[in-house]
């Protein structure tokens, strides 16, 4: 464990981050401010609209993959998720993320929000490593349609699912026939 907490209620609070992906901060109320005011929007918070997610996405001319998963332009967004949003979207990942159209943010957006809420319904993903809370391993994983598929047959339409590390460095699996 990176961290080990006592709460007030004899709960243990445990950070455990295997691999090292995640950031601890503590914080006084100001620099949650000036903290919070520099990550993007939360996508499963009403605020967050497909006109919101256009204008994060119309200010960059990287891929949409790196976009999406920049908490500058959109909190909480990781490879895994975004992954699959982008392929239930029917957007290519590699796709100038200012080239989108307003129906691609309104796909993208939909699915977004629906992948997380799925994700968090399900307990989270469990690929290697991952338990919630409780020690149980997430479900997610069963639901994936393209993360952790590269070489197999899209479920869509049969076609061979390709992997690249060439967008953002992190694994990117993608159907060429579904995401244009």
């Amino acid at each position: 464990a990176v961290l080990r907490a006592p709460l007030d209620d004899g709960r243990e609070l445990v950070y455990r981050d295997v691999r090292r992906l995640g950031t601890l901060l503590l914080l006084d109320g100001r620099g949650w401010t000036r903290y919070s005011s520099a990550i993007g929007p939360e996508p499963l918070e009403n605020g967050f609209t497909p006109e919101r997610l256009g204008e994060s996405l119309g200010r960059s001319r990287q891929a949409v993959k790196k976009v999406v998963m920049d908490q500058r332009h959109l909190a909480g967004v990781g490879n895994i998720y975004a992954n699959e949003a982008l392929f239930a979207a029917g957007v290519d990942p590699s796709k100038p993320a200012v080239k989108l159209t307003p129906d691609d943010h309104r796909r993208l957006h939909a699915e977004i929000r629906r992948i997380l809420w799925a994700a968090i319904d399900s307990a989270g993903t469990t690929v290697r490593d991952y338990r919630t809370g409780t020690g149980e391993q997430g479900k997610f994983q069963l639901e994936l349609l393209v993360y952790g598929r590269e070489g197999e047959p899209c479920r869509r339409c049969g076609t061979r699912l390709t992997g690249t590390h060439a967008i953002d460095a992190r694994i990117t699996v993608f159907c060429h026939r579904c995401q244009s």
